[in-house]
């Protein structure tokens, strides 16, 4: 929306001062157009989160289930300048597809809004996924200075947010919690850990989600 308001006024105000050429005008429809085409996907990608008939247990690649959770919040990031780095290395999960994506989209949020208080760095979050004997593992990195060790041990409790109440109820991550292990027979844990990216040494959180490929095989 910001793109399509920028170009819009913009192009009126290039008319109104007679400088507006052919190139430039050209440009900001073809900007126009294409925010309007990804806001028209953005549509189409919540309907289909949304709709009951998805709500099937399915073989996907995790690949696919976090291109789907980028499409629906991707604007946010963007809007914030938050980078998201993708490590993938592709496996299968036999469950139901939607679940994993709100559990995706609670982890990445809860990461967006440590990131947004954190200043005078780039602001990064890791997506790394691979796979070890029969062990399948999915992490969201970021490196928003971390979580206090006072509390983190009770993040997973529900209704428990340091959080301004007008920002957040305290029960994503409770939710994250209830699907793993209810719904995927998974484990997720957190912790804070220094890493090293493009030369430059960096301190956040790190959530661990691992997947049993046997229990995964039997849903």
């Amino acid at each position: 929306l910001s793109t399509i308001s920028t170009a819009s006024t913009g192009t009126k105000l290039q008319k109104e001062m007679n400088c507006l050429s052919d190139e430039d005008l050209f440009s900001a429809l073809t900007s126009i157009n294409n925010s309007a085409q990804y806001l028209s996907k953005t549509i189409d990608d919540f309907r289909d989160f949304f709709n009951p008939s998805n709500n099937k247990v399915t073989e996907f690649d995790i690949s696919d289930a976090i291109s789907k959770t980028l499409n629906l919040v991707k604007a946010q990031f963007v809007a914030k300048d938050i980078e998201i780095i993708q490590n993938i290395e592709e496996y299968k999960i036999n469950s139901i597809e939607n679940e994993l994506i709100q559990v995706l989209v609670n982890l990445l949020n809860n990461a967006r809004d440590a990131l947004d208080v954190t200043e005078n760095q780039r602001r990064l979050i890791f997506i790394n996924t691979y796979s070890k004997d029969n062990i399948l593992y999915l992490e969201i990195q970021d490196n928003a200075k971390g979580i206090p060790e006072d509390i983190i041990d009770r993040i997973f409790e529900p209704y428990f947010t340091t959080k301004h109440k007008s920002l957040g109820t305290g029960i994503g991550l409770s939710i994250v919690n209830k699907i793993l292990r209810d719904k995927y027979c998974a484990n997720v844990t957190v912790y804070n850990e220094s890493f090293t990216y493009n030369d430059c040494v960096y301190y956040g959180a790190c959530f661990k989600i691992t997947f049993n490929k046997e229990d995964l095989s039997n849903e």
